[in-house]
Parts: C-alpha cells; structure tokens; sequence
C-alpha cells in the first residue's frame, strides 16, 4: 500500500552515518515503492563531487558539505526511480534497439567505435554490459519523461515581461563600455645597445656604415654641447675607443669642453646600456599606426594576444575587464584614436578604440525575447518540481 512519507532529520542523520561507514561493502539506504537504492549507487553519483569537495573544505566544514552532496545524490535517485516508475506505468515503452543505438552512438564519440576500449572503461568501473544497458534505458527514459511536460504549451504574457524588467532594471543597466582592438608583444631579452645601432634591430635589421675618426669627434661635441642629448649621441659613436687617437684641434672642441669630460665620454661608450628589441619593435609599430597603417592589419601580424587572428579585436568591455594600468587608458581614448606604448612587467601594450559605449539601461525592447526565455525556463523548472512532488506524495519512501 502506498503511503506518503516525509524525508525528516533522523532519515538524513541516519543516512550520514551509513555512507561514512569506511568498512561497508554496501546496502540499502532508501526503498521507492518497489525499487532498492543501495550505497553503492549513491556513491557512485556523489564521488566526482565528494573530490571537489576535498580540494575546497576540510574539517567539519567537508563532513557538512559531503552529508549535503550525499542527500542531493539520494534525492536525484529517488526522483530518478519515481520518474521511471511513472513511465512504466503508463504503459509507454522504449526499443531496445533504440537503447542500443544510443550506446552505440556513445562508442563512436566517445571511444572512437572501439568497442573494447569502451568494455574495459566498464570494468574499470566494476560495470557490467547488461548494468550499464540499464542505467542507459534509465537516462533516455527520464530524458523523454521531463522534455514530455516541458513541451505543454506555456505562455509569458506582457505584463509578467514587463514586471520582470522593472523589478530587475539592475540587471540591464550597462555602464561605460568601448570596443577595443589591442597589440601585444612580449618582452624579449636585454641586448647591448651598441648590436642594436650595428644593426642588430630585429624589427628594422638596416646596417650602417661605421662613422670616421671626424664624425666621431663631432658626435662627442656636439654631445657635450646639447643639453639632455649625450647618452643617445655618444651611443651612436661606437667605433671610438680611444680619444687620443682622434685630431681634434682647439678651433673643433669649444673651451666648455674638458678633456676629462671627453674621457667619460668614452667610458660611456665602452659600457652602452642594454635595451630590449621588442621594445623598439613595439615602438616601430606605433610609428607605422601614427602613418596610417591599419590597426587591424598591425595586430593580425605582430600581435602575440589571442586575439590576434581577429585583428586584435577584443569586442565591447567594460570597465571592469582590463587591468589598471591599460583601462584608464582605454577609456580614455577616442573612437578611432591608439595609444602610445604601454610597458608592463611582461610587455607592451598599444590599444586602440574603435567606438564608445556610455552608460545606460538596455531598453526593453531590447532584451524582451530574453526575459521571455527566462520566464519560460522558470515555469518549466516549477512545473517539473510541482510534478516530481506529485509523485513523491502517491509514493512509498522510506529511508534507512
């Protein structure tokens, strides 16, 4: 005789202390009408969730949420048996050529047909072939059962829609936005500045000729002459290794000129700082964009982004997408205009923004369709948890 029963504390304590037993082989823990679902079954559901479970908690906080996973697992299997009985029931039937179709279907995408590498996962999971059949007659069974009632006919009417949009306006308001295209090179390694003016440059690979003794010596005065100029201009002026060596007269060395200041110019030149070649790469990207080379054209060939086979395109972002010190940047410009080079710890940005977004609320013509779906998926989710109910009140459960 069937009876409703009520799932109450001491069932789910009860059912706690059977599953952490480590010394159980197996046994019941729930009857549903007719049907036995025992310990193994529900651990076999649990156990993806009880390792996640393991690498997020410990102590008590794990025991409390291994019981939880443990009842949801349970509750799954219960709702799974009443479904099927309820098919059963109703006299409808699947083919089992259709079950084994389904298998096969399985075999092909998941084990490339080979049959024998699909047995051996079976037994690796103490699954028989006839088991597994079940358990597959099961799932098509339950498939067929819920998209059955999800098919009735449901309707959203205007007013739910449009009471929906304003009990939720948080949810359509859109704040600043920009559609944003973004190169990217990687930092490379440090190479002495002088390989990079013999014409080690990567990025432009020109060699030029060594200058002479003269050209040399007016490098240096013409250094020592210009303000803020003296490092880039003795730099230039490698082939000098010794002042000495060099015929300069009174008339070529200004009086401010002192042969000490002459002397740390060499010294400068024999220990040139180091730069790094995707620097000026990047730099001569930029002198390409301030042409009027295309951006996008820019990004497909030198970016190292993921994006880079769209152009650089990274779509409409908001504020809170990019990191500090390229949003500001980002939101700063205007449609149409790129940034200069942007270093960071690990490379160099340029970005550019083709169009700009401010904030606003989505209208609701916009997003109806979508507020329509949602709705929908809510009536759905009630009308399934209404119906399993049904069948949990005309049911004999009992747990152990």
């Amino acid at each position: 005789m069937n009876r409703p029963v009520a799932i109450v504390a001491v069932a789910v304590l009860a059912l706690g202390v059977v599953l952490r037993a480590a010394d159980i082989i197996d046994g019941v823990v729930a009857i549903v009408n007719d049907k036995v679902i025992t310990y193994s079954e529900v651990m076999m559901l649990v156990q993806p969730v009880d390792r996640e479970l393991r690498r997020n908690f410990s102590g008590q906080e794990l025991e409390d949420q291994r019981r939880k996973a443990q009842m949801d697992a349970l509750n799954t299997l219960i709702e799974h048996a009443l479904i099927v009985q309820e098919f059963d029931a109703k006299g409808y039937k699947i083919p089992e050529t259709y079950v084994e179709g389904q298998i096969n279907n399985r075999i092909a995408t998941e084990f490339g047909g080979n049959r024998a590498a699909f047995i051996k996962t079976l037994e690796a999971e103490n699954l028989t072939l006839s088991q597994f059949r079940g358990q597959e007659r099961e799932r098509i069974i339950i498939e067929v059962m819920r998209d059955q009632r999800a098919r009735k006919t449901m309707v959203v009417s205007p007013y739910k829609i449009e009471k929906y949009y304003q009990d939720n306006i948080d949810q359509f308001k859109v704040g600043d936005q920009v559609k944003l295209r973004m190169i990217y090179i990687k930092r490379g390694e440090l190479v002495a500045a002088g390989a990079v003016a013999n014409g080690q440059d990567s990025a432009s690979a020109t060699n030029q000729p060594a200058p002479t003794n003269s050209e040399a010596a007016a490098a240096v005065t013409n250094s020592e002459a210009t303000a803020g100029s003296s490092t880039t201009t003795v730099a230039e002026a490698t082939t000098v290794t010794n002042v000495s060596e060099v015929p300069l007269t009174n008339s070529e060395v200004p009086s401010a000129v002192s042969t000490t200041a002459v002397r740390g110019a060499t010294t400068a030149m024999t220990a040139p700082p180091a730069v790094d070649l995707q620097r000026k790469l990047a730099e001569e990207i930029l002198a390409k964009l301030d042409a009027g080379d295309s951006f996008e054209s820019m990004a497909r060939v030198y970016s190292e982004g993921k994006e880079a086979k769209e152009g650089g395109d990274w779509g409409w972002i908001g504020r809170d997408i990019l990191r500090k010190e390229l949003n500001g940047i980002a939101f700063s410009l205007k449609p149409g205009q790129h940034s200069r080079v942007i270093e960071t710890a690990e490379g160099y940005y340029i970005l550019e923004v083709d169009d700009v977004k401010p904030a606003h609320t989505t209208p609701l013509a916009e997003v109806r369709d979508d507020i329509e779906k949602t709705l929908l998926q809510q009536q759905r989710a009630q009308m399934q948890e209404a119906w399993v109910k049904d069948l949990r009140a005309k049911a004999y459960i009992h747990l152990f």
